[in-house]
């Protein structure tokens, strides 16, 4: 167990690493936050499972501990970045096993660069509140006053701060412990803490030391310009020592605004700036206040104007003109209205740019709003929200140290718009790299709060983006009820969007559960909203869960129509729900269209891109054996290899993820011919499509040895789940392949009597669709619709629409 408070997530990190020889590990976080110690920590635990470990300073690099199963610890590792960056392509080639700790953010571009080319990063930040609480609880042996336990909370979560705030505290006898409570005594901060916070400082530059102050004489939270201003220099003047703060872990971005990492910190800085110093920028700080509050206030007629403009972009966007809507708001913000209107307009427009695909232009609107320091702290948040994620779309990793930034900064509330969108922006990035367990933590985290007021169409990413990794892995239950519920509607400005990305979500879950015919519904019911709407950046993912659902269903040409639509989409340049998805349902239509050598040089090109193939696999579980057995039937070992070692990684990695196992274990099976891993996938997968391709690897298996019985078994098993899926494409070709007779119906005998066709069209009917919607989905006439319904009663028995409906839900539950 890590001696390390409240670092139990990254410790099991630790211990996944240690698990298996080789490889680097880099602990990356600010000064004071504790890698040192988890270094010691993973180097005791190393040691306890037989590595031979040496603990070195980067400057100690030459030679490896001897033994069988070397581990190198490098300490401070940003201390001389060229030698750590010349000794990693040496650590790599004799096989060593690596772990460093550093300060990323001074080590230099260069070894930042390459750490995560050799292995894992993983980032410090603060401890939870309830870590600080146990460690109080811990170490002073009883309750905290409400007073002791704020003093402590406002340290940040820097754990070696609250230990040295405790011990000061003690020191200077300043905790009277009695009846099972500890009180505080005295005031201001205790010598030991200051210190800590002032040897941090002490170590900047005059310029950063400068630009600290009178930052803290401003407040906790400050803007770039009002320093400048203070300062009598330009903002871009002040940029090294921005980046020196930032560097140093004293100081966070928050958006346009920049902010001491603690309170705790905030204080020590303006503790330790000399009385006279401190009375000067004090009053510069006020006059440069007072000269914001008198800038004229609006007029009646002012106020009148700007919100009437607000509310004219929000309907234009509400009713699906998202061009009139961009004119209207970009044609009065040229009026220069005055801040509260100027700030809901740049949110607005910034959301309609977003769902136009444009989210480089939202990041830019979004900002504006941020400029706007008299705005009311709800929208500043919003704002704050909308620009993350639009970085996110636009940027990929680049909104990562973003959206840290946020979730470091202790004294948020989880429920503030700019916190919940930070855990799910970090929530996709840890997810995309592989790391599931923390990005479904984050993820978890970021759908658990309730939003404060304002709210817009955008945040409803959080629940979609969790939804959709539930269903990867298999939660098909849980990620429905997440897209299925009601979210933050209420942005006028594209009222549709939530409810657009939420049914398009729900689509991919259902396809993904199996449930083709009521994916097919859900997707076209998305599509048609994004498009009612203009939400350009939604309609891509429509269109590859109906490519998908055509393809199982025996539709190859309209699956093909389907990934030219999407494509064209993604070659416009246009941002779209980011997805491995569009690469993976091409290559479906490629192997159904021109063969496995068509197929297999686009997934060679796939499979290159270890970031690529690594989230196909992630998304998809069955997409590792299909790429394995394409690979055989091709001759080419060497992409099969490749696909089962990124599966095995990725399962190594997470040990905790049934379907990731499941997956790697099954495409191994197929490279390895090994029937008992096919019994045991075919028995533990859990995404039905996946769970029929393992049963029909088994099946060919073993008729290849000549066991022709349990071949056929399995084979009929496979059919049974393409039929319940719906997948009438999916069980003819193996029909055909294996020479089996479609299985006999297992629901009640009256449903079997129905056509395929029919079966469609009584499920929709059940489901409450009218004939004309059935018509819509199944691309019929509402008269062909009505004719199949007739003969739909006179099969079943029935007069009637309630009828039909209780009989469909019977035999859904039947085939589940």
């Amino acid at each position: 167990m890590s001696k390390s408070y409240g670092r139990d997530r990254e410790w099991a990190s630790v211990l996944r690493f240690l698990s298996a020889p080789g490889g680097l590990l880099a602990i990356d976080g600010p000064p004071c936050t504790g890698k040192s110690l988890l270094l010691r920590d993973a180097v005791d635990a190393a040691r306890a499972r037989g590595y031979t470990a040496a603990l070195v300073h980067p400057t100690d690099l030459d030679g490896l501990p001897p033994g069988d199963n070397p581990l190198v610890a490098i300490d401070h590792a940003h201390e001389d970045p060229a030698a750590v960056l010349a000794a990693l392509p040496r650590l790599r080639s004799t096989g060593a096993t690596t772990l460093l700790a550093l300060t990323g953010a001074y080590a230099g571009p260069d070894l930042r660069r390459v750490l995560p080319a050799y292995g894992e990063v993983l980032t410090l930040g603060p401890v939870g509140e309830d870590v600080v609480a146990q460690v109080l609880k811990d170490v002073l042996g009883a309750e905290p006053e409400p007073a002791l336990a704020a003093l402590v909370a406002s340290a940040g979560g820097n754990p070696r701060l609250v230990v040295e705030l405790i011990t000061g505290l003690r020191e200077e006898n300043r905790l009277d412990v009695s009846d099972g409570v500890a009180r505080l005594t005295g005031a201001g901060l205790p010598r030991r803490a200051a210190a800590l916070v002032g040897g941090q400082v002490d170590a900047l530059s005059a310029g950063a030391v400068r630009l600290l102050r009178v930052a803290a004489v401003l407040g906790r939270s400050f803007l770039l310009q009002d320093v400048a201003t203070m300062t009598g220099r330009t903002a871009g003047a002040l940029l090294p020592a921005v980046d020196e703060v930032l560097a140093s872990g004293l100081v966070v971005s928050a958006g346009l605004r920049l902010e001491f990492a603690s309170d705790l910190g905030w204080q020590a800085v303006v503790q330790a700036i000399p009385p006279s110093v401190l009375h000067a920028l004090r009053h510069d700080a006020d006059q440069l206040r007072t000269e914001l509050r008198e800038l004229p206030a609006p007029s009646a007629a002012e106020e009148r104007r700007g919100a009437a403009a607000v509310h004219g972009v929000r309907q234009l966007a509400a009713g699906g003109r998202l061009g009139a809507a961009i004119a209207l708001a970009r044609e009065s913000l040229a009026q220069r209205p005055h801040a509260g209107p100027a700030a809901e307009l740049h949110t607005a427009l910034a959301g309609i740019l977003l769902a136009d695909g444009r989210p480089a232009d939202a990041v830019a609107e979004m900002e504006h709003a941020l400029a706007v320091v008299t705005a009311p702290e709800p929208l500043r948040r919003l704002a704050a929200a909308g620009r993350l994620l639009s970085l996110y779309f636009a940027t990929g990793n680049r909104a990562g140290a973003h959206a840290l930034s946020v979730l470091t900064a202790r004294d948020r509330e989880a429920s503030d718009a700019d916190v919940v969108m930070a855990a799910c922006v970090h929530s996709c990035l840890e997810w995309n790299a592989g790391n599931l367990a923390e990005g479904l933590y984050w993820g978890r985290e970021s759908t658990r709060w309730e939003l404060d007021r304002p709210t817009a169409w955008w945040q409803s990413h959080a629940a979609v983006a969790f939804a959709m990794k539930l269903s990867s892995l298999g939660e098909f239950a849980d990620a429905e009820k997440l897209v299925r519920g009601d979210g933050p509607d209420t942005d006028e400005a594209v009222t549709a969007g939530a409810p657009a990305a939420r049914t398009i979500a729900r689509a991919r879950v259902l396809s993904q559960a199996g449930k083709l015919l009521q994916a097919q519904v859900a997707a076209h019911s998305g599509l048609s909203l994004a498009h009612d709407r203009g939400l350009r950046l939604l309609v891509p993912l429509a269109s590859a869960v109906l490519a998908v659902v055509a393809l199982h269903r025996g539709d190859v040409e309209g699956a093909a129509s389907h990934v030219r639509r999407y494509r064209g989409d993604l070659a416009g340049g246009e941002a779209v729900l980011h997805s491995a998805q569009y690469d993976w349902v091409e290559l479906l239509v490629a192997d159904a269209q021109g063969g496995p050598e068509r197929a297999a040089e686009l997934a060679r090109e796939r499979v290159a891109d270890p970031e690529n193939v690594r989230r196909m696999l992630i998304e998809e579980p069955g997409a590792g054996a299909w790429l394995v057995r394409l690979a055989l039937v091709v001759g080419d070992s060497r992409m099969a290899g490749v696909v089962v070692g990124a599966a095995e990684e990725l399962a190594a990695n997470n040990p905790t993820c049934v379907a990731v196992a499941v997956g790697a274990s099954h495409a191994r099976a197929l490279l390895d011919g090994d029937e008992q891993r096919l019994v045991v996938a075919a028995a533990k997968h859990r995404h039905p499509w996946a769970q029929a391709s393992a049963h029909e690897d088994l099946a060919a298996l073993l008729a290849e040895s000549g066991q022709e019985q349990r071949s056929r078994e399995h084979a009929e098993a496979a059919l049974r789940i393409f039929e319940r899926m719906g997948a009438a494409g999916d069980a003819a070709r193996l029909r055909r392949r294996a020479g089996v007779a479609p299985p006999e119906n297992d629901g009640n005998d009256e449903w079997g009597r129905l056509s395929s066709p029919e079966r469609d069209i009584a499920r929709l009917v059940g489901a409450g669709l009218t004939n004309r919607q059935v018509a819509r989905q199944l691309f019929l006439s509402p008269h062909t619709v009505n004719y199949h319904l007739r003969g739909i009663f006179r099969k079943l028995g029935i007069s009637s629409r309630v009828e039909l409906a209780r009989l469909a839900g019977e035999q859904e539950h039947a085939e589940v």
